[in-house]
């Protein structure tokens, strides 16, 4: 069976559009299903459309309170029933005709996890996102040592397996999505990028607004370098022992030359540089052997 979680905050202009158009899909393609909506705290009217859809493959989960998106996808993981399990957002923006696409890949690859990648020409992200998505992209690319098409597509389908390996790692609230990505990529998942669209988003967001999209995208930096240094330090620490290392060497063989002298400043640079390049190695030791157990 397939479930897929739909977190839900203040969506009542669309909530029941993608609940219709996610139900007409899935019944379409013959799949045995199940859509679990997880209303996290809303306080318009998607609780009473959610309730009054009647749908027998529609199951409601609401929080009292506003809890964050991780939060909603975690509860949706536990009430859910599928040996599949997806993700994807209420508001409008993901292809949800394209489910059948994504499992289809899942099952030609045998693959852990397929993710809907945002990089179909004409695909439109907001503007104001770009930069940060694009920052955040090389970081993780530059720290995991692998091309990721798309950290955080709120589209994408996985086993139950994978899911609940992680479970204890998945934030409350940004980013569920960066985090078991990053997870399943630092421990050799096998995880498959299907192209897709990505629509204007049908009301109002908060996540990329004012102050709170610079508080999110500090967030997924903190996210992204977490669960690097949790699972393979030594690619986070390498970065500043080599820095360090290359200047306290530029600095020695500086002041050699102009002062026939060994520069303190150069040795503590160097020094402090083949530090944590150790701590880098010796945490990724420790890493190595707990995977072991």
């Amino acid at each position: 069976m397939l479930s897929i979680i739909i977190p839900v905050f203040n969506e009542e202009g669309v909530i029941e559009s993608t609940i219709r158009t996610l139900h007409e899909t899935l019944t379409s393609s013959g799949e045995e299903f199940e859509i679990v909506a997880v209303d996290d705290g809303s306080s318009d009217g998607t609780v009473k459309i959610l309730s009054d859809l009647k749908l027998q493959e529609l199951t409601i989960i609401t929080h009292p309170q506003n809890r964050g998106y991780g939060a909603s996808v975690k509860s949706g993981i536990r009430h859910s029933k599928g040996e599949l399990i997806g993700t994807v957002d209420a508001d409008g923006t993901y292809p949800l005709k394209d489910f059948p696409l994504l499992l289809t890949r899942l099952r030609e690859r045998k693959a852990d996890m397929v993710v809907g990648a945002r990089t179909k020409r004409g695909v439109q992200i907001p503007l104001i996102r770009r930069p940060a998505k694009a920052v955040l992209n090389i970081l993780a690319n530059a720290l995991s040592g692998m091309r990721i098409p798309d950290l955080n597509s709120g589209m994408r389908i996985f086993t139950r397996e994978l899911a609940e390996r992680f479970m204890h790692l998945y934030p409350q609230r940004f980013s569920f999505t960066i985090t078991i990505t990053l997870a399943a990529l630092t421990n050799d998942y096998i995880v498959s990028y299907v192209p897709i669209d990505y629509y204007t988003r049908k009301g109002k967001s908060t996540l990329s607004s004012g102050m709170n999209g610079l508080k999110n995208f500090v967030n997924f930096l903190g996210i992204v370098v977490r669960i690097i240094t949790y699972f393979r330090p030594l690619r986070f620490f390498i970065w500043p022992s080599l820095a360090l290392l290359a200047a306290g060497t530029i600095m020695i063989v500086h002041t050699l030359r102009t002062e026939s002298n060994v520069s303190d400043s150069g040795m503590l640079l160097l020094l402090t540089g083949l530090q944590i390049g150790l701590f880098g190695l010796l945490a990724e030791v420790v890493v190595r052997n707990r995977g072991t157990k």
